[in-house]
């Protein structure tokens, strides 16, 4: 097994931490004309698709640094990272002018990190098959 380089760690990381930027940026905007009625399960499906997007890229950030862990310890660190997130989010935005704080936000968090983390290791199952527990072990 090989030691992932700085720099392929670095481009793993790249999206996920771009990822958490927007969501940042996005959390400290007034956004009083959102279309959210339009959206399935209004506010809490923006947030559970946010954080969904949010754990698939953390999940292969996790996976790409780590390649030869065990990928269920993998997962967790991926969702403990993304609903830490969320929980900093959701702390950020009890302080921002015309937005709150919510704990239904948080849980459709999680929920989304465990889809998302879900989604990743199934990615990551279909193309490299069950048995390997990296995309070197089957090289």
């Amino acid at each position: 097994m090989s030691v992932p380089t700085v720099r392929r760690i670095a481009l793993a990381w790249l999206p996920a931490l771009l990822y958490m930027g927007l969501i940042w940026v996005v959390s400290s905007m007034e956004l009083p004309d959102f279309p959210i009625a339009r959206f399935p399960l209004r506010d809490k499906g923006v947030h559970a698709l946010e954080y969904a997007g949010l754990a698939l890229v953390v999940t292969h950030a996790v996976l790409r640094t780590w390649p030869d862990r065990s990928r269920v310890r993998l997962a967790l660190v991926a969702m403990l990272v993304t609903c830490g997130w969320g929980v900093l989010d959701e702390i950020h935005q009890a302080f921002v002018p015309g937005r709150s704080s919510d704990v239904l936000d948080l849980v459709a968090d999680i929920a989304g990190a465990i889809a998302g983390t879900g989604t990743r290791l199934a990615l990551s199952y279909a193309r490299w098959g069950v048995a390997s527990r990296s995309p070197s072990a089957s090289a």
